[in-house]
């Protein structure tokens, strides 16, 4: 591509630690904008719509058709509707429970779970190293629920692993063919309406919607669907584009360490010494999965991550 954000002059390293750094503040955004009346549903919808309006404006900028063929519709549709809608709201809802910052280690087991899938419906093997990484990784969940000074609400680490699970579904099924030949930012901006549409149902039969909606609320909700979501995923994916997705992924971790800081830094988290054990495995895990996984060529780390 000749012209767009894509070839605009940033090193690849740069705009995928950007992309790191934008995820990395889901957590803290979202408990904000709690902390100012808002509830998951209405958070998400709020999320869902204006990043589906961001990236409007960028497949116009970037002259992306956004016109989907066949079946092309029905496969967006599932993936927001449902698979994007379920895995968002799994996440926002733990932080209702638990730190931010522990949201992000815990749902940052996906790649020990695309891991598994693989090898179960896809006869991936399991390397050596692969089986490694899987131990760490469950021992550190196991470290991170373990008692200790820093009591944890379990509600908030089982709507975590859950949502690291259904993203690992999700990742394995934007790696299949017919997925895989959607455009990225128009499987995106689909994702997010229909994503919008099924999370605005919901929170209107629940009877869970706010309005008004407090101004700061609204401010923080603007932020994690413009910088943690649109900016993000854009960023992710002109990064991978120069770098690779390898290289990529390992950057990509970082968005651990950042969410961590975060939450120190801005919302005065801690974690205990298990819980710190317990993150450590869990990053130490994603990188030995991510380093040498030739799964990582199969599925591009764009698609991948760009609907978090």
């Amino acid at each position: 591509m000749k012209n767009g954000i894509f070839s605009i002059g940033i090193k690849g390293e740069l705009l995928v630690f950007l992309s790191a750094m934008g995820f990395a503040t889901m957590g803290v955004l979202g408990k904000m904008a709690y902390s100012y009346g808002l509830n998951t549903t209405t958070l998400l919808f709020l999320r869902f719509f204006i990043a589906a309006i961001i990236l409007f404006l960028v497949s116009h900028i970037l002259k992306r058709p956004l016109k989907l063929k066949g079946k092309d519709g029905l496969i967006a549709f599932g993936f927001g509707f449902i698979g994007y809608n379920l895995l968002s709201f799994c996440y926002f809802y733990s932080l209702n429970f638990i730190p931010a910052s522990l949201t992000a280690v815990i749902f940052f087991t996906y790649p020990i779970f695309v891991t598994l899938f693989s090898f179960a419906f896809f006869k991936e093997k399991l390397t050596p190293n692969k089986i490694l990484s899987l131990i760490l990784g469950s021992v550190g969940i196991l470290s991170i629920v373990s008692p200790g000074k820093a009591q944890v609400d379990y509600r908030g680490i089982i709507f975590s692993l859950l949502g690291g699970i259904l993203y690992a579904f999700y990742v394995l099924g934007l790696s299949l063919p017919r997925v895989k030949k959607i455009d990225s930012v128009k499987m995106s901006f689909y994702t997010n309406i229909f994503a919008a549409l099924g999370m605005g149902i919901a929170a209107l039969v629940s009877n869970t919607f706010i309005y008004p909606i407090n101004i700061f609320a609204l401010s923080y909700a603007a932020l994690i669907g413009i910088f943690a979501t649109s900016v993000a995923m854009l960023a992710l994916f002109a990064g991978v584009k120069r770098i690779g997705a390898v290289k990529g992924s390992i950057i990509a971790n970082m968005e651990i360490v950042i969410a961590c800081i975060l939450g120190a830094v801005f919302l005065n988290e801690k974690m205990g010494i298990y819980q710190l054990m317990g993150a450590v495995l869990i990053i130490t895990s994603a990188i030995m999965v991510s380093l040498p996984n030739k799964a990582l060529k199969k599925v591009s780390l764009e698609n991948s991550f760009e609907v978090k």
